[in-house]
């Protein structure tokens, strides 16, 4: 199919980081066959972004969380920012972008507006908070041209709650951006991970556990912590993330990951590769996921994956094939689990490792997903064209 030339295409994320972690390279790629925009907050690195992807990145200040005044502010800067952009379509990412973007492109009739949920957070919730966030969800879908879901555990959850009625289709298996293999390399990153094994002082007897994500209440990092304190004196657990102030762990869980001997707290790290190369297996205890890139990362790596069972993590994991799942909010099964994975054998492990390595590689390939949004665009802009 050829592209269609010269049509407008805007990105929306709340922070850059989005778009400089998560989505690097996809809007350069984008930009060989549209003109592509971003439009995020106003924080550190969008001049980064800007020359990193080399296309033109706008600031309009979105806030988390809920906060209906500065939304409002937000949703009329973004539709006189739409006004002198004029893009075909736009698409936005995370939950405030979309309901600011969603908004804005509907009251100022941009043509294709599609938004990508790319986790929920109103299942965790309960309450008023539960039925106010439903309710944006909903306003967002209803503003949407296209909703796409991230993976199938949310589009489940989309349907369950009557989000929306519009049709949705998740784009090749799931996630909104691959894995780059070029980069995480197990076998370039070795160098780094035994480096940073050896500055923590880590033994080569240890069994290596390795957390990633930002250090948030529904991350699960307080099971973590409890499940870990259950295991051998030869389990060491590596944390890499800083915490998240918009819903932080407990004051207890941080006085443990400072002051345990035996947990090696990184804080955020730009580069999660020698963290990943230098454990064996990856703990995601999350109570709540869309698609999560580490456990893809981690399986391009080589690694074990032990997660809960809910979106997205087990839309990646095969229960003893590339890792085990287990229930979320609970210490005694993460505990458990842990230990199996400790009790394996090398040549299991290493099994598992390869497995995982193939499974990521067949199905989350980032230079097949560029294809994948190339074509989707195009579909979604004959289809207005066509209208």
């Amino acid at each position: 199919m050829q592209s269609i030339s010269k049509k407008k295409l805007v990105i929306i994320t709340t922070v850059p980081e989005t778009l400089a972690s998560i989505l690097k390279g996809q809007p350069r790629f984008l930009n060989q066959h549209f003109n592509i925009s971003l439009i995020s907050s106003p924080e550190n690195g969008v001049q980064r972004l800007s020359a990193a992807e080399d296309v033109p990145v706008y600031s309009v200040a979105m806030k988390r969380g809920i906060s209906p005044l500065r939304d409002v502010v937000s949703i009329i800067k973004m539709f006189f920012l739409f006004r002198r952009l004029k893009p075909d379509a736009i698409h936005s990412y995370t939950p405030k972008a979309g309901l600011v973007g969603m908004i804005a492109g509907a009251l100022s009739g941009v043509p294709v507006r599609i938004h990508t949920f790319t986790g929920l957070i109103f299942p965790t919730q309960s309450g008023f908070k539960q039925k106010l966030l439903i309710w944006a969800d909903r306003l967002m879908c209803l503003c949407a041209t296209k909703v796409v879901p991230e993976g199938q555990g949310v589009k489940n959850d989309l349907s369950k709650f009557h989000i929306t009625s519009k049709p949705m289709e998740v784009i090749g298996h799931g996630n909104i951006a691959g894995v780059d293999f070029e980069y995480f390399d197990i076998k370039k990153s070795s160098a780094e991970g035994a480096i940073l094994s050896q500055g923590l002082g880590i033994a080569s007897d240890c069994f290596v556990f390795c957390y990633v994500g930002r250090l948030n209440k529904d991350k699960g990092v307080a099971e973590l912590i409890a499940a870990f304190r259950m295991l051998p004196d030869t389990a060491r657990l590596i944390v890499v993330g800083g915490v998240d102030h918009s819903a932080p762990v407990d004051s207890h869980t941080v006085h443990e990951l400072e002051r345990h001997s035996r947990i090696h707290w990184l804080g955020h790290q730009d580069d999660i590769r020698p963290a990943l190369s230098a454990c064996d297996a990856l703990v995601l205890p999350s109570y709540r996921e869309g698609f999560p890139n580490v456990v893809l990362q981690s399986g391009a790596m080589g690694k074990c994956t032990i997660a809960t069972n809910i979106n997205g993590c087990n839309e990646i994991i095969e229960e003893g094939r590339n890792g085990w799942l287990v229930p979320p909010r609970q210490v005694e099964p993460l505990a458990a689990a842990m230990l199996k994975v400790m009790n394996l054998s090398e040549a299991r492990l290493s099994e598992i490792g390869v497995y995982a390595h193939h499974r990521i590689a067949t199905r989350f390939d980032q230079k097949e997903h560029w294809q994948q949004m190339l074509k989707f665009y195009n579909e979604e802009l004959c289809r207005e064209e066509n209208i």
